[in-house]
């Protein structure tokens, strides 16, 4: 599998599943502040984690395959879903003002991601208990309407994936809101690697601590 990133909490999967080769892209962005999001990506599976410019984007979005006319599947709420052989798992976690927010499991390739979206709190057992065990864990860090580093760690402690990769960050020395990726780092002290596309595989992963993998835009 082959995760890149496309700024903010929007990122581009390319996963071998069951049916062949399969595209999810989460939170497509239209907002202007920052990195812009490609003109055009073919997909199969779109998930949104809440409303908003953060990830309303759906017009850029293209079908994969031809022949597959619900392409691409919208997924926006709680649930299991099965697309192409990605299994795609939903839970509600409202925000903290109450604002609706989803986060979210994938099964591909025999690994489970967990894509925390725009996650502004930490999670009840329940939901840690609904996303189940997590092997790479996507999570926000930025601190600007989503979990700050401090807190990101804490949902980290909570889940305890074996990877970790930063969204809603800033590139080191760049001007954006959002905290660098150094300040998540200093909370969870583990080894980083810094790439622009990450190709992802059991191997890959460490085989006892957590490691963070950054991801420059590609």
């Amino acid at each position: 599998m082959q995760i890149s990133w496309n700024g903010f909490g929007s990122f581009t999967l390319a996963a071998k599943s069951t049916s062949g080769d399969v595209t999810l892209v989460t939170n497509p962005f239209s907002r202007e502040d920052g990195p812009k999001f490609p003109r055009s990506l073919a997909a199969s599976i779109v998930v949104q984690s809440h409303a908003g410019s953060d990830t309303d984007n759906l017009a850029a979005i293209t079908r994969e395959y031809e022949e597959d006319k619900r392409s691409p599947f919208i997924v926006s709420h709680a649930g299991e879903f099965e697309v192409r052989g990605i299994a795609v798992t939903g839970v509600h976690t409202p925000k903290k003002d109450g604002t609706s927010h989803t986060i979210y499991r994938f099964d591909v390739e025999g690994l489970s991601l967990g894509f925390l979206g725009a996650l502004d709190r930490s999670l009840t057992d329940q939901e840690v208990e609904q996303l189940g065990n997590i092997d790479v864990l996507i999570v926000p860090s930025g601190g600007v309407d989503v979990l700050a580093a401090s807190a990101a760690a804490e949902v980290i402690a909570q889940i305890e994936p074996r990877l970790i990769i930063p969204s809603y960050v800033s590139a080191e020395g760049a001007s954006s809101p959002y905290a660098e990726v150094s300040a998540l780092c200093r909370e969870i002290s583990c080894p980083v690697e810094a790439l622009t596309k990450f190709k992802l595989t059991r191997a890959a992963l460490p085989e006892e601590d957590m490691k963070i993998v950054t991801l420059a835009r590609g």
